[in-house]
C-alpha cells in the first residue's frame, strides 16, 4: 500500500508536467515558448528535462518524450518515477484520444499507449524483484546500454507486399491456414526466446516464410528444421548435429541460434530488412551489394531473385499478423501450445526408459523432443536435455531419487577423427578404454591413428548408466545453447524505406521506353535504377521502378553508409541456407527405431493413406531400416 500511494505521487507530480504541456499543444500549434512550463515539486528530472523548452505541434511527440523519459528512469534504476511518468502519459493519452484526434495522431497514440503500459508492467516488476539474475553472456555493456529500445518491427507496404498479402488471403489461403494452425504449438515459445535474447517478437513471423512452422522441413539443400539452417551454419552458432541429435529440429534451441544470427546481422546492418536479406543470402553478399550498387535501401538493391522475394513474404506475414481480422483469419483455431518439464541427465538416454518412469508414451516424447533422432539420444558434451509432459517431470525425479534406475545406453559410434585429437582424447570422450578403441578399430604401432580416419564405438564398449544433472548447471535447461562470438565485417546504418518502390517484370513486347512512358518516369531513370549500361532488356526480367517522391529523393544517408564501404574487404557470403528452389515431389526417409507409419507421415506432413499409396503397402507395418518413398517434401506443408 505504502508503495502504491509513492507511485501514484509520482504519477501526480509527472501529470502535472504533461498536462500544461500537452494540453497547449493540442490548442495551439505555435505556442509561444515563453509560456508557462513549470513543473511540479519532486518531478522526475528527466521528465523535465524532456517536456519543457520549446513544445512540439504534435501531441504524441510530447507523450512520446514521456515514454523516452520514462524509459530512461527505468534504465536508471528508479521504477517507481518511471512508473509515475508513464502513468500520466496514459491518462493524457485517453484525454486527446476522446477529442477525436485525426486518424494519424490516433495511430501515433495508440502504439505509445502500447508501450507505456509495457514500461509500465515492467517497472512494476522491477520494484518486486530489485535483484534479478543476469545470465552468462548477457551482461549489460557499453553498446547494450546506450542502444535504443528494441521496438517491433514495422511493416514496410509496396506493390510487392500487396501481392503476398492478396496471394496468401487468395489462392494461397489453405496452405497459409494450415500454418497458421500448426503456429498454435510454438509461436508462443518462439516469441519467448526472441524477447529473452533481446529482439523483436515480431521476428516470429519469419518462420511461416521459412518453414510454416515444421520442425521437421527439410529442404533440397539440406536445411533443416524450424528456421532452415545447414548443418555448418547451425553449428557456427552453437547447435549440435551428430548420430543422436539434430538440434537445429529444437524448436526451443535453434530459436536460439536464429536470435543470435538475426542480431548479429542486425548489429552489421543497423536495419531489419538488410538483416532479413542477409540471413536468406549470407551478410557477405549483401555487402557486396551495397557495396557496388551504392544504397543501404534494401528496396533499391538488386539481389538474387529468392531474396529479392523473401522480405516482401516476411512483410506481407508481419502485415496479417498486425491485423487478422481484416484478412479474415482471426477464425482459424490454432494447434494447442506446447507445455512441458525439463529433465536433464549426464550420459546417454533411452526414451523408453524415461517414458515409462513418468508414465507418458514414446510418442508424447518424441513429439515433445523433434530433435532426437533415435530411441536414444546422448547430447552435447555427455548431457541429455530432455522435455517431458507438463507436471510429470516431479515425478519422474521423485521416482529417480527414491530408487529408481535408468539402463544403460549401449549405442555403437562412428566417430572422425579431427586434427590433433589422440586415441586417448576419443576413449575419455566417449567414457570407454583406449586400449579396447585401438584393438576394435587395429590401430597400432603399424597403423597409427590418421586424422580424418572414422573410428567405430561399439556398444560394449558404453559407459555407465546416466545420472541426474545438478539443477544449477545451465546445461540443464532444454534452451541452452553455447554462445558464439563472431567479429562484425562492417558496422552501417541502414535505411531501408519501401514507399514509392516496387519492381516490374518484362513482359513479351516491352522495352524500357514502353515502360518508362506507363510508370512516369525516364528511360534514363529506369537505367540509373537498374544499373543498367545499355538500353536493352528482356522478357522476364525485373527492373526497379519508383514513383511520387522516391523519384526524385536521393539519400544523403546512402553516400555515407557506402562510404565506409569503400576500403572494406567484403567477406564472402556465408549461405545460412537456401530455400528458393521447388521441393522435389518425392524423396526417401529412413524407418528409425520405434517408428510406425503415423510417426513417419506426421513428421513428413503427409498422411498415413499417402505414404502407403507411395510404397504400395497393403497394411500399417514397417520395420527398422526400410525405405520408404515420401510423396512430396515436408518443407511444402
Amino acid at each position: 500500500m505504502r508503495v502504491r500511494a509513492q507511485i501514484m505521487t509520482a504519477s501526480m507530480a509527472a501529470l502535472l508536467i504533461l498536462t500544461p504541456v500537452i494540453g497547449r499543444a493540442a490548442a495551439d500549434p505555435d505556442p509561444n515558448p515563453s509560456g508557462p512550463s513549470a513543473p511540479a515539486s519532486g518531478a522526475p528530472a528527466a521528465a523535465i528535462d524532456s517536456l519543457t523548452g520549446n513544445p512540439p505541434a504534435s501531441p504524441a511527440m510530447n507523450i512520446r518524450s514521456a515514454y523516452e523519459a520514462a524509459y530512461a528512469l527505468r534504465k536508471a534504476g528508479d521504477p517507481m518515477n518511471a512508473i509515475g511518468t508513464a502513468e500520466a502519459a496514459l491518462l493524457q493519452i485517453e484525454v486527446v484520444l476522446s477529442e477525436n484526434p485525426d486518424e494519424g495522431v490516433r495511430r501515433d497514440l495508440v502504439e505509445l499507449r502500447s508501450k507505456l503500459n509495457g514500461l509500465r508492467d515492467a517497472a512494476e516488476s522491477d520494484l518486486q524483484a530489485p535483484e534479478r539474475h543476469v545470465a552468462p553472456g548477457n551482461e549489460a555493456d557499453d553498446r547494450v546500454l546506450n542502444a535504443p529500445a528494441v521496438d517491433g518491427i514495422k511493416p514496410q507496404l509496396n506493390a510487392q507486399v500487396v501481392r503476398y498479402i492478396d496471394y496468401y488471403s487468395g489462392p494461397g489461403r489453405p496452405i497459409f491456414e494450415k500454418w497458421l494452425k500448426r503456429s498454435g504449438r510454438y509461436v508462443h515459445l518462439f516469441r519467448t526466446v526472441l524477447e529473452r535474447e533481446g529482439l523483436p517478437p515480431d521476428l516470429v513471423q519469419l518462420v511461416f516464410v521459412e518453414s510454416g512452422f515444421n520442425v521437421h522441413a527439410r529442404s533440397r539443400s539440406a536445411a533443416v528444421g524450424p528456421w532452415q539452417f545447414l548443418r555448418s551454419s547451425g553449428r557456427l552458432f552453437g547447435l549440435t548435429v551428430n548420430q543422436w541429435v539434430d538440434e537445429r529440429r529444437d524448436p526451443e534451441k535453434s530459436t536460439v541460434a536464429a536470435a543470435r544470427y538475426l542480431k548479429h546481422l542486425y548489429a552489421i546492418f543497423g536495419d531489419w530488412p538488410l538483416a532479413l536479406a542477409s540471413y536468406n543470402a549470407g551478410e557477405g553478399l549483401v555487402l557486396r551489394a551495397i557495396k557496388t550498387q551504392g544504397t543501404t535501401n534494401y528496396w533499391d538493391l538488386r539481389l538474387p531473385r529468392q531474396t529479392e522475394d523473401y522480405v516482401p513474404q516476411f512483410m506481407a506475414c508481419l502485415a496479417i499478423s498486425h491485423d487478422p481480422h481484416r484478412y479474415g483469419f482471426d477464425g482459424v483455431p490454432l494447434d494447442e501450445p506446447m507445455e512441458f518439464d525439463e529433465v536433464a541427465f549426464k550420459g546417454a538416454v533411452d526414451l523408453r526408459a524415461i517414458a515409462k518412469l513418468a508414465d507418458c508414451s514414446y510418442d508424447e516424447l518424441r513429439d515433445l523432443n523433434p530433435a532426437v533422432l533415435r530411441s536414444a539420444a546422448r547430447g552435447p558434451e555427455g548431457i541429455t536435455t530432455l522435455r517431458v509432459p507438463q507436471s510429470k517431470g516431479p515425478s519422474l525425479m521423485r521416482k529417480l531419487e527414491e530408487g529408481g534406475r535408468l539402463p544403460a545406453v549401449n549405442l555403437t559410434v562412428k566417430h572422425r577423427v579431427r586434427r590433433g585429437e589422440t586415441l586417448q582424447q576419443i576413449a575419455n570422450r566417449y567414457g570407454v578404454s583406449a586400449p579396447e578403441l585401438a584393438r576394435v578399430n587395429g590401430i597400432g604401432r603399424q597403423r597409427p591413428l590418421r586424422r580424418g580416419a572414422t573410428l567405430t564405438v561399439p556398444a560394449s564398449l558404453a559407459g555407465p548408466a546416466p545420472a541426474v544433472l545438478a539443477a544449477n548447471d545451465p546445461r540443464a535447461s532444454t534452451d541452452y545453447v553455447p554462445e558464439r562470438t563472431l567479429a562484425l565485417p562492417a558496422s552501417l546504418d541502414g535505411f531501408s524505406d519501401a514507399e514509392g518502390r516496387s519492381t516490374v517484370r518484362v513482359k513479351r513486347g516491352e522495352n524500357l521506353k514502353w515502360i518508362a512512358e506507363h510508370n512516369d518516369c525516364s528511360v534514363d531513370d529506369l537505367m540509373r535504377w537498374n544499373h543498367l549500361s545499355k538500353p536493352v532488356v528482356h522478357r522476364g526480367q525485373r527492373l526497379k521502378v519508383r514513383t511520387g517522391d522516391a523519384t526524385d529523393r536521393v539519400a544523403q544517408r546512402d553516400s555515407i553508409e557506402v562510404a565506409k564501404l569503400a576500403h572494406l574487404r567484403v567477406p564472402p557470403p556465408r549461405h545460412h541456407h537456401r530455400r528458393s528452389s521447388p521441393a522435389p515431389r518425392r524423396y526417401a526417409v529412413t524407418v528409425r527405431d520405434g517408428d510406425t507409419l503415423a510417426t513417419i507421415a506426421r513428421r513428413t506432413g503427409v498422411s498415413v493413406a499417402e505414404l502407403k499409396r507411395a510404397n504400395g503397402l497393403n497394411s500399417g507395418q514397417v520395420r527398422s531400416g526400410q525405405r520408404l518413398h515420401v510423396p512430396r517434401a515436408s518443407v511444402d506443408g
